[in-house]
């Protein structure tokens, strides 16, 4: 069989030497000699005859282009699968089946050629085929792999690559047109593959060598024609190997780390025709990672590299890397960037803490510091790594007021009141979160008391385990800038959700380039910015004044004034305080100062925080992270003083995808978009038969 319906396969003889050629219908003439010229080297240009014959005994002379697309003609005409070709001087009398030059098949060859050129009839056959309407109608798909039909087309094909390249070629080859075959000579000189179904009498075999002098790999003999049966036409194909899969989906897993197997096996199928195994597939994967991103135990050794290597790009930036002198294994490793240090001295003066579990393969924590630009957005300060063990913050932070996250509380105190009905418990919940929010210590003690006699037993033991300076403002010795979860340190969790998969080096990496781009984008956004206030702030003020402009002011003092809103409040311009607290909670001027403001005449400016101003901004965001390239990277291990990766015991089961949930944390219920039913699957996952609901 021909797998190409484009291009013909030519068994050429010349001096009782034959081969096989590959010509396509676009080729002329003079390229079809040209190929005869670089397979006989006793062959001279203006000098060759050609003659064909289909199947019979007679001989067409083939002299020019019209005569080459007369062949393919009678090919797509008469259904045969293969042409002969003699080859033979200008010179000789004869060519080929000792036919005359002057014509096809001897003396009435012009006569039969016209005969042939008029009697269409299996092309009329074919157009009345065509005519027949199809009620199954498919869409025609266009394989990635079409181009791996070219891969393998004629004697003296050239393979730089040598025979790595060829036998890759080989493979895809095979793989697009769907045979199986053998090798019967593979080395690093020659390699010979014939059909697997040669014993059946498949004639097809390639056999190629490299060259002594250039190294460069050529096909020496192809005879590219099978005449094996269609059952041995194979989808789920053996060269498909798990290294071939994995070098296949390299650009995709370098930009999707998280590549799943299930989605290898639609893509192979979906976009290359193949077949394959989960396992395969998995496999495939893992040593896709492994050639992008190295592998996981020798990853902590390349931290010493990495760490010298960040040293000299990003000056007066803090890295150490600590491991255990006697067994070489790693223990953590601290990163801050000169930038984000910097960067820092123009913040507030608040840190959110947080830590993520790791999911390579000797797992860890990682601990992350960021903190709220003037714009609220993520601004990470410096992160280490280490491996798992409890770290106290107080121990790292003893002079510095520091809080708990108020709604992890609530979600600890719905599990310590389990049991409850559920609207009694919310309501404790709530008047808890009232607690928290007091901006006194009267109004605390009031509503503390309530929550306690409400609660009783439980909520006082609750209670009793948290200092109040940990959790309610009215005792928080510091400002809280209205922060009272931690939900930012939950934003740089989820920032680097796939990064926490990669090996450690890489992980570390990867968080620089974020950090990086981070830094470089809103250097640039801020350049164009031509007012003072950052923008998500001023949005606020100008809520504040579009909610305040209906209310009436009246001046008490130079700086005190009456807001008569519905309540009223007290506000104090110089003191910064409001009697709704909300100022002095948010630091930051809230409703009522902002009608106070423009009444007095007075620029709102002045009562911004230095933090929430642009010029503050562009500060933040002036010095960058350097890159840190790769060139002249040293390779892995060699050395005496190899870090090793930590000890870690890997638990029994299936690795957990999912994080473990905070006590009490509800779930989202979701709704499948396709059978519309609510519950813990998704259109992807669906399994519901809608022909039943019908």
């Amino acid at each position: 069989m021909i797998f190409q319906m484009d291009s013909l396969i030519l068994l050429c003889n010349y001096r009782g030497e034959s081969c096989g050629i590959r010509i396509f219908h676009n080729n002329s003439y003079a390229q079809l000699v040209n190929k005869l010229i670089v397979r006989w080297s006793g062959l001279k240009a203006g000098e060759v005859g050609l003659s064909f014959s289909l199947e019979t005994d007679r001989f067409c002379m083939l002299r020019n282009d019209d005569d080459l697309d007369v062949m393919f003609e009678l090919v797509s005409s008469s259904g045969l699968n293969r042409v002969k070709v003699s080859v033979f001087d200008a010179g000789s009398t004869s060519g080929g089946g000792g036919g005359s030059n002057s014509g096809c098949g001897g003396a009435g060859g012009d006569q039969q050629l016209a005969i042939l050129r008029r009697d269409w009839k299996m092309d009329v056959d074919k157009q009345e085929l065509e005519r027949v309407p199809s009620f199954c109608m498919h869409k025609e798909t266009v394989l990635l792999s079409a181009g791996w039909s070219a891969l393998i087309r004629e004697v003296m094909q050239k393979f730089a690559g040598g025979v790595v390249e060829f036998r890759d070629a080989l493979a895809k080859y095979a793989m697009h047109c769907g045979f199986e075959y053998d090798f019967v000579k593979n080395d690093q000189e020659r390699v010979t593959a014939v059909c697997r179904e040669k014993k059946s009498g498949c004639p097809w075999i390639v056999h190629g060598r490299v060259d002594k002098l250039s190294r460069f790999f050529y096909i020496r003999e192809l005879n590219n024609v099978h005449n094996c049966d269609t059952s041995a036409l194979k989808v789920k194909h053996s060269r498909a190997s798990s290294s071939f899969i994995g070098k296949l989906i390299l650009k995709e897993v370098r930009s999707r780390p998280q590549k799943r197997p299930v989605d290898v096996l639609d893509d192979m199928k979906r976009l290359y025709g193949l077949s394959i195994g989960y396992k395969r597939a998995w496999t495939g994967v893992e040593k896709s990672k492994a050639d992008v991103f190295g592998d996981y135990s020798t990853s902590f050794d390349e931290l010493r590299w990495w760490v010298e290597a960040a040293r000299q790009t990003n000056p007066d930036s803090v890295f150490d890397i600590e491991f255990d002198p006697q067994t070489k294994r790693f223990v953590r490793m601290f990163v801050a960037f000169r930038a984000s240090i910097y960067g820092f001295n123009h913040y507030r003066p608040m840190l959110f803490l947080d830590g993520t579990f790791l999911k390579a393969r000797h797992k860890g924590c990682l601990l992350a510091a960021s903190a709220k630009d003037g714009n609220k957005g993520l601004y990470p300060i410096c992160f280490a790594m280490l491996t798992p063990k409890q770290i106290g913050i107080a121990n790292i932070f003893p002079r510095s007021p520091h809080s708990y996250c108020l709604y992890h509380l609530k979600m600890n105190l719905r599990h310590a009141l389990s049991g409850l009905k559920g609207g009694f418990k919310e309501h404790l919940v709530s008047l808890f979160s009232m607690c928290a929010h007091a901006p006194n210590e009267k109004m605390f003690d009031d509503l503390i008391a309530d929550l306690k006699s409400q609660g009783k037993g439980r909520v006082i033991t609750f209670l009793s385990r948290l200092p109040k300076e940990h959790w309610a403002c009215a005792f928080f010795p510091g400002k809280r800038y209205g922060e009272m979860c931690s939900n930012l340190a939950e934003c740089f969790n989820n920032w680097i959700q796939e990064e926490r998969h990669l090996p450690v080096t890489q992980l570390v990496d990867r968080i620089r380039v974020k950090m990086m781009e981070n830094i470089a984008k809103r250097s640039q956004v801020a350049a164009k910015w031509n007012f003072f206030i950052c923008p998500n702030m001023n949005k606020e003020l100008e809520n504040s004044f579009h909610v305040s402009k209906s209310w009436n002011v009246k001046r008490s003092s130079t700086d005190v004034f009456e807001v008569l809103s519905d309540p009223s409040v007290m506000v104090n311009l110089s003191n910064q305080t409001c009697s709704c607290f909300d100022w002095q909670f948010r630091c930051f001027p809230c409703c009522h100062a902002v009608c106070a403001i423009y009444n007095s005449g007075k620029d709102l400016q002045n009562y911004v925080d230095p933090y929430y101003m642009v010029e503050t901004y562009r500060e933040v965001y002036l010095l960058p992270i350097y890159p840190i390239p790769t060139l002249g990277k040293p390779a892995p291990g060699g050395n005496e003083d190899t870090i090793l990766p930590p000890l870690s015991r890997k638990p029994s089961g299936r690795p957990r995808k999912k994080r473990l949930r905070s006590n009490g944390e509800k779930i989202r219920p979701i709704q499948c978009g396709r059978c519309g039913k609510v519950g813990r699957h998704n259109r992807k996952t669906c399994k519901e038969d809608l022909r039943a609901a019908d």
